[in-house]
């Protein structure tokens, strides 16, 4: 396999972009060629367990539960190159990368999660220093991106998948546009030019400009953290979407278009056709999402020489979605006793509160401190989650009340000391408090 890591630095070159777009998500692949494999009847060939568990991948994984069923992949997704205004991007070299996330796909049962990493994550690039993880692949290619994101979350990274965008729009008209929810309105630019995001609010059918828009639109509080939950919740879209019988007869044509959009992988066709038969077996509402929660910073950028803002990783999060999201492991005792929980009373007795900070110890957590709400008529459960796991989040939601009964806020914003969530005890409180 070719070494881009031996490659001299690539030069920004002024060329024409090609119309055609590139698509920087993965897990649709593996749904589009799933027809192609097996309307050639090359579905023998393509087994997951043969095709996906390698030696090499058996061997990076020996030392978890899943080892021998669960494979990670690396999708990067490379960003635009603006100067002066102008679109300079050229497709045959290597950029920043816009978009990060790392899939964990189980072969035999087709569970899927979905880990988002933060672009502006600090990391310290050899020859470089601290600078943004996006930066890995402009100075080393996706194999320098794996092996930082193998040194943040210290598991081994399977599989890399890199492209750029360009097809993007084209694709998702090719399935019909999607249906998304807005959650607030989304302008910037106003140049008329290709940058130009233009999203009222609401649930809306979106072309495939808009769908792009939406992805890249980061204009608000959050700044580019925000861009994880928009790409989260386009890519549930997609599945939904493809996944729709209606769709079935235009898979093929569009998977032959995604394959050749693949601009680096270290998988071959036969391991993409594997991952198609895959995600045959995933369920949607299995699927889960993360995005690693951390702290905003300014600083010096080593190589730009200008202050940049930077996203500082919480360690311990980090390894906590690693090994349970990602590896199937479950978490340790201490592991455990490391999340920190503050609960609140939002009625007029302490009672539900204490019973539900007891529970919560019982299953080996740290409760900080019961406390009282800000007032005591709070109608429904509700929860603040710093960790930016929301299946964790959505798993103690249950065991307050019934579905539906608890608000869950997902902020990746984790600079508050030893404080992982806050729940507050409502009147919808109907524990399900199993051991």
């Amino acid at each position: 396999m070719h070494n881009h890591l031996n490659e001299p630095l690539p030069k920004r070159q002024q060329v024409k972009p090609k119309k055609r777009g590139k698509w920087r998500w993965i897990l649709p692949v593996g749904i589009l060629g799933a027809l192609g494999a097996l309307a050639a009847g090359a579905w023998w060939k393509v087994n997951p367990t043969h095709a996906l568990t390698t030696p090499r991948v058996s061997s990076l994984n020996k030392n978890y539960a899943l080892g021998q069923q669960r494979v990670t992949i690396l999708l990067l997704g490379n960003a635009l190159s603006i100067i002066n205004g102008k679109d300079v991007t050229n497709p045959k070299v290597r950029d920043r990368t816009d978009a990060m996330l790392l899939l964990s796909v189980d072969t035999k049962t087709g569970k899927v999660n979905v880990l988002s990493i933060p672009r502006d994550s600090l990391v310290d690039i050899p020859h470089v220093g601290y600078t943004k993880l996006n930066e890995a692949n402009y100075f080393g290619g996706p194999k320098l991106a794996v092996q930082e994101v193998e040194k943040m979350m210290h598991i081994p990274v399977d599989f890399y998948m890199e492209t750029t965008m360009w097809n993007f729009a084209d694709i998702i008209n090719q399935i019909g546009g999607l249906t998304i929810y807005v959650p607030k309105a989304m302008h910037y630019g106003g140049t008329g030019k290709y940058l130009d995001i233009n999203l009222n609010k609401g649930l809306q059918h979106l072309n495939g400009q808009q769908v792009l828009e939406f992805a890249r639109f980061r204009h608000e509080p959050m700044g580019s953290i925000a861009r994880s939950f928009q790409q989260q919740e386009v890519i549930k879209a997609i599945m939904h979407k493809l996944l729709d019988p209606s769709n079935l007869p235009k898979l093929p044509q569009i998977a032959l278009e995604l394959r050749k959009d693949i601009v680096y992988t270290n998988l071959h066709d036969n391991q993409l056709l594997a991952l198609a038969l895959v995600a045959r077996h995933v369920s949607l509402s299995s699927v889960q999402f993360a995005t690693i929660p951390g702290t905003p910073t300014t600083r010096m950028d080593p190589y730009m020489h200008v202050k940049l803002d930077y996203w500082v990783d919480n360690p311990k999060w980090e390894q906590l979605l690693a090994d349970q999201m990602l590896m199937g492991q479950p978490w340790t005792k201490a592991q455990k006793k490391s999340i920190d929980f503050v609960v609140r009373s939002g009625t007029g007795s302490l009672a539900p509160a204490q019973q539900f900070a007891s529970w919560l110890k019982q299953q080996g957590y740290t409760v900080n401190e019961v406390i009282w709400a800000n007032n005591h008529n709070h109608v429904q459960n509700s929860i603040v989650n710093f960790t930016g796991d929301e299946g964790f989040a959505t798993s103690l939601a249950s065991a307050l009340g019934p579905s539906g009964a608890t608000a869950i806020s997902n902020s990746p914003y984790h600079d508050v000391p030893h404080l992982d969530m806050i729940i507050t005890v409502g009147q919808d409180y109907k524990p399900s408090l199993g051991n």
